[in-house]
């Protein structure tokens, strides 16, 4: 299915940093166009927001992308106005930045992007920028398996939109188990779960070499057990050099207004690389 990608753009260092990886993913999509939104809450003055968009635009001729800008008025606030603005369904995709707004806040919690990834209207990524000298188009992915039933689908639709850029992907199955647990586990427990965690990895594997086929993108697994989860996502991401982590959202993962203490704010906050947090409807 080919989706209308949404850059939800506010004018910040942050947004032309997304704005990358709107374009690198425009242009590998069957329809190579963005629809760039900016609503104007009067942050940046209509000449500079004028200017940026204007700079977006000249990136995307040059990457042969399409683009629509549409400055809109600010309609109650500005999550409402992007929900007006970008029709639901699973045509549509948007992608919006993931960045700290203050030293009491989180990079998602509480946060515009948060909100659309819980609404579920629409198709969503949210992009972490840790390192914008990569221009949006992240050469080694790591993808952390949660052991969801449907494997690599949810993730697929994102994740072929990185592809052409992507030279090695590693996928990571961290069997999760309790601390005391984890301590006295019997050999004979450990390499059970370990095995559990190769037969899903396997079905994944089988899934991608159907959807790549003849691709050059070297898959590199790894299956570990552990009592913590971001502890083990992070170490893998430094002794690999991943440039980018790709990470599905739930209602069950995503951060509240408790954030220090969730999984995906701890990753977002510590990560060494950019960090992509999608959700499908």
């Amino acid at each position: 299915m080919t989706s209308t990608l949404y850059l939800a753009y506010d004018g910040s260092i942050n947004a032309d940093w997304v704005a990358r990886y709107a374009i690198n993913m425009a242009a590998n999509s069957q329809d190579p166009r963005i629809i760039l939104i900016h609503i104007l809450d009067h942050t940046y003055s209509p000449d500079k927001i004028a200017r940026k968009i204007e700079a977006v635009e000249g990136e995307c001729a040059m990457r042969g992308v399409g683009t629509t800008s549409r400055i809109l008025p600010l309609r109650k606030n500005v999550f409402q106005s992007l929900l007006q603005a970008i029709p639901a369904g699973e045509d549509s995709l948007c992608v919006c930045g993931a960045r700290v707004s203050s030293r009491d806040k989180g990079f998602l919690a509480g946060t515009i992007s948060e909100k659309l990834l819980r609404r579920k209207q629409f198709k969503v990524m949210a992009i972490r920028v840790v390192k914008p000298g990569i221009l949006g188009a992240p050469k080694d992915l790591l993808f952390p398996l949660s052991g969801h039933p449907r494997g690599f689908q949810a993730a697929m639709s994102f994740f072929l939109l990185l592809a052409p850029e992507v030279e090695r992907l590693h996928l990571l199955r961290i069997m999760k188990v309790s601390s005391l647990w984890f301590q006295y586990m019997p050999v004979a427990t450990a390499r059970g779960l370990q095995t559990k965690g190769f037969t899903y990895m396997n079905e994944v594997l089988k899934e991608l070499r159907q959807q790549l086929g003849e691709s050059d993108i070297h898959l590199d697994t790894k299956v570990i057990l552990s009592d913590d989860w971001v502890k083990e996502i992070l170490i893998h991401a430094s002794k690999t050099h991943a440039q980018m982590i790709l990470m599905g959202a739930s209602d069950r993962n995503l951060p509240s207004r408790y954030f220090y203490g969730n999984k995906i704010e701890q990753i977002l906050r510590r990560s060494p690389c950019d960090v992509g947090i999608y959700r499908k409807i």
